[in-house]
């Protein structure tokens, strides 16, 4: 049953006095003219009723050693390794982590010369929710809509261009449609063209990773059974913006046509490109995007990483 305003009104008023304020219960209910247990009620009843909201922010803890091997094995520029917490290494929480250390790596490359591209998926979008300063500048969404409405990158590039304020360029179609020729007609529709005209100016890109075997890719969902055949027939076992790679980081390009999404050649022009992926899974399919010369910034957790440097 829903509050009264009276009733919320006081209860923000004296959820402010105790967790903003500092005030002991007993001065807020001397100065309110309240019972101490009165104002206990309304604290509960605050919480209850999400008029105060609770953020629980675990500090980082980084492996600088991991990613100077990194580095060193696969010639990246820059590498970031978050550690795993001993009690919580679910992919969620593995996300959660890999996403914070994203954020804070792009509020310190971005300037406001700069145009961010934004690619979808779950590390991506853990990555938004967790920038805490951006400078003032152009945002482009990398490819069409894909995944759930609250981990697409129409989404994500919302929530990024609020948080610094710059122009927003949003996609607002899918990314893999039905043919060739319906992809050239939405390529011509204003908003996509005023995106995709951006695709080369874009200088710091942050990314995900889809893994195809084992199955790890938003992108599946946008595709056919058929579709999703073929492209495990080829051998594909990677996935970034809808570009997809074998093993040995050769292209499949099946879907070429019909995809929506700055293109191979675009990402391998982009200056600063972070690559953000963590857990042990995404192993193969990091390695084919590395082997594909997609990326010389990663950011990833310590069970990925040991994986990586037990590689061939």
């Amino acid at each position: 049953m829903p509050i009264d305003p009276d009733t919320g009104v006081l209860a923000a008023t004296v959820a402010q006095r105790f967790y903003i304020d500092g005030a002991p219960k007993t001065v807020i209910a001397e100065d309110l003219g309240l019972s101490r247990f009165k104002v206990a009620r309304l604290l509960n009843l605050a919480v209850s009723e999400g008029i105060v909201r609770f953020t629980i922010k675990a500090p980082l803890a980084y492996d600088t050693g991991l990613a100077r091997e990194l580095q060193r094995k696969f010639d990246l520029k820059q590498v970031i390794v978050v550690r795993s917490s001993e009690h919580d290494r679910e992919p969620a929480a593995i996300r959660q982590r890999v996403g914070a250390a994203a954020a804070n790596l792009l509020g310190e490359l971005v300037s406001p010369d700069d145009v961010l591209g934004i690619g979808w998926g779950r590390t991506t979008s853990a990555m938004a929710l967790q920038i805490e300063q951006l400078a003032r500048c152009t945002v482009v969404q990398m490819g069409g809509i894909v995944g759930s409405s609250s981990e697409n990158s129409l989404d994500v590039v919302r929530r990024v261009s609020e948080i610094g304020g710059g122009e927003a360029y949003p996609i607002f179609v899918p990314l893999v449609v039905g043919d060739k020729a319906t992809a050239d007609g939405l390529r011509k529709e204003p908003s996509v063209e005023a995106a995709f005209r951006l695709f080369g100016s874009i200088s710091v890109a942050a990314v995900a990773i889809g893994s195809w075997d084992p199955p790890a890719s938003q992108m599946m969902q946008s595709l056919s059974a058929e579709d999703r055949r073929q492209l495990s027939a080829a051998g594909v076992k990677a996935e970034v913006l809808g570009t997809f790679m074998r093993a040995d980081g050769s292209l499949v390009t099946t879907l070429d046509d019909r995809t929506l999404a700055l293109g191979y050649p675009d990402l391998l022009r982009i200056p600063n490109l972070i690559l953000a992926v963590g857990g042990a899974e995404k192993a193969e399919a990091l390695l084919a995007v590395f082997r594909a010369g997609i990326g010389k910034t990663l950011v990833t957790d310590d069970t990925l990483a040991r994986q990586l440097l037990a590689s061939d």
